[in-house]
């Protein structure tokens, strides 16, 4: 039977540790069903920020403490929605999609305890800003932006000045992660007819193909060291987990279900995976141990 026990050390920070048996389902954090989806931990993996829609009409930032179980909003007094929370690799800031208007979203870049460090203003257009990734040092934003077209990735500072494209590839380019140092960022791109896993620099130089499927390979995001990218796969018919190391060797499934596993996120102890998985239609956040792998080990 599946246990999770919260343990506080001798800093008084509480560290996540669990007890799977090999090949036992993951823990279920939560059990609301309703749809969800991106979440980040936060407060060295204390709390959850998540997506949910929480009426027909508004997607709310959604914040689950772990010790506790308790689920509250993160920003209680917004009144339309917001998107795809995202922490720096150092925990220091956040940022958000946050909707003004029909199809007008912005980004929103605050520090942990919520004070606003910067802006993006919404531009016209259909795509819009989406993916918010943070630098560690509050060093900048990487997000991808549709016009003309084409997706491409973009660097600028926290409010928007000095943007800089990283990208300019046919298609789209999208979910950019930066690595805990910020010397890289893996993202998604349809340049080369589907989804696949990429890899370049912070400067946008040296840009390598990570994964090569017939299928879809989205979502990617470095561990806590740097040293692996857990990403969602449709390799095998339908969205799972995977894991491999940052030069696209070692590749793991660590779901194994006919049912949705979707947007993993690194727990910052490296060696867990929290993502949005489906079950009996029902849609909740599940934590997963990387260790205790369903699918065989493929190189």
């Amino acid at each position: 039977m599946n246990q999770v026990s919260l343990h506080r050390t001798a800093l008084g920070l509480v560290l996540l540790t669990v007890t799977v048996a090999l090949g036992a389902e993951p823990q279920k954090l939560t059990d609301s069903g309703r749809l969800k989806f991106s979440p980040a931990f936060c407060q060295e993996g204390r709390d959850v920020v998540f997506v949910e829609l929480t009426d027909p009409t508004l997607y709310r930032l959604q914040r689950l403490n772990l010790d506790s179980g308790a689920i509250v909003p993160l920003h209680p007094d917004a009144t339309t929605s917001e998107f795809e929370p995202a922490w720096s690799p150092d925990g220091q800031c956040y940022a958000y999609l946050k909707t003004r208007g029909a199809l007008s979203i912005g980004i929103v870049v605050r520090d942990k305890q919520g004070a606003l460090l910067g802006e993006i203003a919404p531009e016209p257009g259909f795509f819009g800003f989406r993916s918010p990734a943070l630098a560690p040092n509050q060093a900048g934003i990487v997000f991808s932006y549709g016009e003309s077209g084409s997706q491409q990735i973009y660097s600028s500072r926290l409010n928007g000045q000095d943007r800089q494209a990283l990208t300019s590839s046919q298609g789209l380019n999208h979910w950019p992660t930066v690595s805990p140092d910020g010397r890289l960022i893996a993202f998604g791109s349809s340049r080369d007819g589907n989804f696949e896993i990429y890899v370049m620099d912070a400067d946008g130089t040296n840009q390598r193909r990570l994964t090569d499927q017939p299928r879809q390979d989205i979502r990617p995001r470095f561990s806590p060291d740097g040293r692996r990218i857990a990403f969602t796969s449709h390799r095998d018919g339908n969205p799972e987990i995977y894991i491999m190391n940052a030069d696209g060797t070692n590749l793991r499934r660590i779901t194994d279900h006919k049912e949705r596993d979707d947007y993993p996120e690194w727990h910052p102890d490296g060696r867990h995976v929290i993502s949005v998985s489906e079950r009996k239609g029902r849609l909740d956040l599940y934590l997963w141990n990387t260790s205790d792998s369903h699918g065989r080990q493929r190189e």
